[in-house]
């Protein structure tokens, strides 16, 4: 019985099966997969305040993630995504050699901060990554990091730099900078963007620029080059 099979057809006709598969999958992927686009968020995030007889000031730098709607003959074909339950990470690291000086799980700063009824740190939210949905044709903001006008350097910023705060951090004396995730104070970084929605991976690079080493001054500017791969 095996001599009357076709072997060269039934070969032919499995890898085409094979291939026609992945295909399919990989269509289904991209079907899938939310159209993230990231942009610097050009609003001056700036405040100040007065704790314990002593002025605070800060500057914070944000990202928005826009879930862009796809054009219109592909909307018309497989609709657009939600990007559900995202999550990202944010790498900083020397601009000259490229090398990592500290990684965080990012804050989402669209969602609720994580502080109670009291204004306290709220720790159930503090321990738990930081995670955001974004509709088609909506955007949500990313923190990407802090100055004061309390020290030169900069700081990255998430959940856990709501431990550090005067009123209940004391004697550390700078607002929401937690020693862990201090950047430095040199003029330039490069900064690395990682989100992860519906198992795909976007990512983007960034420059950080600290050039007086005040918290005015400091600000994000789009990568020259992709090094985050």
């Amino acid at each position: 019985m095996l001599d009357k099979i076709n072997w060269p057809e039934l070969l032919i006709g499995g890898a085409i099966g094979f291939f026609t598969a992945l295909f399919v999958a990989a269509i289904y992927e991209w079907i899938r997969k939310p159209n993230l686009v990231f942009s610097i968020d050009e609003s001056p995030n700036e405040g100040q305040r007065n704790i314990k007889g002593k002025d605070y000031k800060w500057k914070f730098i944000n990202l928005i993630v826009e879930n862009k709607a796809r054009p219109w003959w592909q909307s018309w074909l497989w609709g657009n995504v939600t990007a559900e339950n995202i999550s990202a990470w944010i790498s900083y690291r020397d601009y000259d050699s490229n090398s990592e000086i500290v990684k965080i799980s990012a804050r989402w700063s669209s969602t609720k901060q994580p502080i109670n009824d009291f204004g306290r740190p709220n720790w159930n939210s503090i321990l738990v990554t930081s995670r955001d949905s974004i509709p088609v044709g909506e955007s949500a903001s990313l923190a990407v990091a802090i100055k004061t006008n309390k020290s030169e350097n900069i700081f990255s910023f998430n959940n856990e730099s709501y431990l550090f705060y005067p009123e209940y951090n004391s004697p550390y004396d700078t607002l929401w900078s937690n020693p862990e995730f201090e950047i430095g104070s040199d003029k330039k970084y490069r900064v690395c963007v990682m989100v992860l929605a519906q198992g795909h991976e976007y990512r983007k690079e960034f420059i950080l620029l600290n050039p007086k080493k005040l918290y005015k001054s400091f600000r994000l500017l789009n990568g020259e080059v992709d090094s985050c791969r």
